[in-house]
C-alpha cells in the first residue's frame, strides 16, 4: 500500500515574523510539503495536504525512518500525529523533529488519520 492510498490529511502551520521572506518560507515548506493549499497571513503560513510522498521520501533519503517512527507514534492522541520541526532544517530540505524552541518559530505538523499507525509504518518503512 502506498502512503497516497491512506485517506489522511496534514496540517501544516509556521509563524512568519517581519523578517522573514514569504515566498521564501512557502518555497522551503512546499519542497517537504509539495502539493499543500497554503494560506498566508500577516504573522503565521498554514497550509493543508493529502500528499506525503516527499515527506516520506526526506525519512528514507536521511536514514531517519526508526527515529521518525519512534518520535510520531510516541505523539499519538486518538487519530491524530502532532509535531514540530526546525523550520531552519526545512529550508535546507532536512527533517529535524524539534523538542525546544527555536528563534524562528518551528514548523507544526498534524496528522489526522482513521489508521494513523498504519500511517506512520507506512511512512516509516524500510523498502526492501
Amino acid at each position: 500500500m502506498e502512503v497516497n492510498d491512506f485517506d489522511f490529511e496534514v496540517k501544516i502551520k509556521t509563524p512568519r515574523f517581519p523578517t522573514e521572506d514569504k515566498e521564501r518560507i512557502l518555497s522551503c515548506l512546499s519542497k517537504l510539503f509539495p502539493k499543500t493549499e497554503w494560506t498566508v497571513k500577516e504573522e503565521e503560513i498554514e497550509g493543508t495536504s493529502k500528499y506525503l510522498t516527499r515527506f516520506k521520501m526526506t525519512l528514507e533519503d536521511m536514514q531517519i525512518r526508526d527515529t521518525a517512527r519512534n518520535y510520531m507514534k510516541n505523539r499519538l492522541i486518538g487519530n491524530k500525529c502532532s509535531f514540530t520541526l526546525s523550520k531552519q532544517a526545512a529550508c535546507s530540505e532536512k527533517i529535524n523533529f524539534s523538542e525546544r524552541e527555536h528563534s524562528l518559530g518551528g514548523v507544526e505538523v498534524e496528522i489526522i488519520c482513521d489508521d494513523i499507525v498504519r500511517l506512520i509504518e507506512n511512512l516509516t518503512e524500510i523498502e526492501e
